[in-house]
């Protein structure tokens, strides 16, 4: 109680389940070589996308280890067991993430072709899965599968993704570059020569990118499908490039150790990106704002707290543990961090950034926390909360 167990457990049950697309690179680069293993291994377990979406408790980590695992099970000469269970994982990442459904179809039905063997495992194994889907639906009180239809109508048909934050139409050609950095040109040159390796790994990560493209909201996490692929076939790509084609060429260190030579190449392009300020965030060194909200409203003569309405995630009722009411005030037109009058009688407790002035009507100042523009005061205000509705 009042702790944060509950939270660390369901992120390190997450980062458990994301070793599978580690391991499961292992198994996809060994039908080509040793060498490639080891590398999609590396790239895999090192690239700092990989590192901090492995933790995050998103549908989108759980349907790609479920759909790597599947990859990693599913050729023509595997044991009926091992592609039904492919079957049962790939319907399973359908599940978590039913967007990424026309890439995990499009990946079975280039892989499995004509091959009546397969197409029954997979059935065997797929099948009870969406079934089982089905019946907890029922269980819940919904129709099977009802809530990918009211997904749609309301995403899609109603258009509320776009009146969230509808992202413009080039979102996902500009944030590649953007999350990858100088690293993009290297990557790119090494999946012009590693795509071949798995072209239906390959057409599954466009198709997804395509699939995103035509809806209206766009966030990079919904590319992490074919992000992980392609950095995959781009491992496998780094090895074809730098070393077979130009190993007689070579001397010295790259000669006698190749594949530690690319790994070591592709840690330091991992750890070039995540030192910058666009992954640094990412890493939640400091959870200050946080803290200071939960030290603020443990306090019993607190009966409401206002936050700051931008970084709404750090102050939510999971974080803070109290049945008390949290408005997310901005900066514009009161109300306000300013001027919070309009609505302060339903708060007690102000946080507003250092750099901010005093907010009228809150003059007693409390704790401070965080680090530089990241840093938050508390500020209180005499009296109570009334969050009864005037006119």
């Amino acid at each position: 109680p009042g702790g944060t167990f509950y939270l660390v457990l369901p992120r390190a049950m997450i980062a458990a389940v994301n070793f599978i697309p580690v391991i499961a690179a292992w198994f996809i680069g060994k039908r080509i070589s040793t060498a490639h293993a080891v590398v999609g291994m590396a790239v895999m377990a090192l690239w700092a996308e990989c590192v901090l979406f492995s933790v995050q408790t998103l549908s989108e980590s759980l349907a790609v280890a479920c759909f790597f695992a599947a990859v990693a099970l599913l050729r023509r000469e595997a044991r009926y067991g091992a592609i039904a269970a492919a079957g049962a994982l790939l319907a399973l990442a359908g599940l978590f993430r039913f967007q990424f459904g026309p890439a995990i179809a499009l990946y079975a039905l280039l892989t499995a072709g004509k091959d009546r063997r397969m197409w029954g495992a997979l059935l065997l194994g797929g099948l009870p899965v969406v079934a089982g889907g089905g019946l907890l639906d029922l269980a819940m009180g919904l129709r099977p599968y009802e809530w990918i239809l009211n997904n749609y109508n309301a995403n899609i048909a109603q258009g509320r993704m776009k009146e969230i934050g509808g992202v413009e139409t080039w979102y996902y050609v500009k944030a590649i570059p953007h999350y990858w950095k100088w690293a993009v040109v290297p990557i790119l040159v090494f999946l012009a020569h590693g795509w071949r390796r798995n072209p239906a790994l390959f057409a599954a990560a466009l198709l997804n990118i395509a699939v995103h493209q035509f809806v209206g909201h766009k966030e990079y996490r919904y590319l992490w499908l074919s992000i992980d692929i392609l950095l995959l076939l781009a491992a496998f790509g780094s090895y074809d490039l730098l070393v077979r084609a130009s190993l007689p060429q070579w001397t010295g260190i790259l000669a006698k150790n190749p594949v530690a030579t690319i790994v070591g190449f592709w840690a330091i392009l991992s750890l070039s990106l995540a030192i910058t300020a666009t992954y640094r965030t990412d890493w939640r060194e400091d959870g200050a704002p946080s803290r200071l909200a939960a030290e603020t409203i443990r306090d019993p003569a607190v009966c409401g707290i206002a936050v700051p309405m931008g970084p709404y995630a750090r102050f939510g009722y999971a974080l803070l543990h109290q049945n008390k009411p949290i408005f997310l005030i901005g900066i514009g037109r009161p109300p306000s961090r300013l001027d919070p009058a309009p609505a302060s009688a339903g708060f007690n407790a102000l946080l507003a950034w250092e750099s901010e002035p005093t907010p009228k009507g809150f003059p007693a100042k409390g704790d401070c926390m965080g680090e530089g523009s990241d840093r938050l005061w508390a500020y209180r205000r005499p009296g109570g909360c009334s969050l009864e509705r005037r006119s």
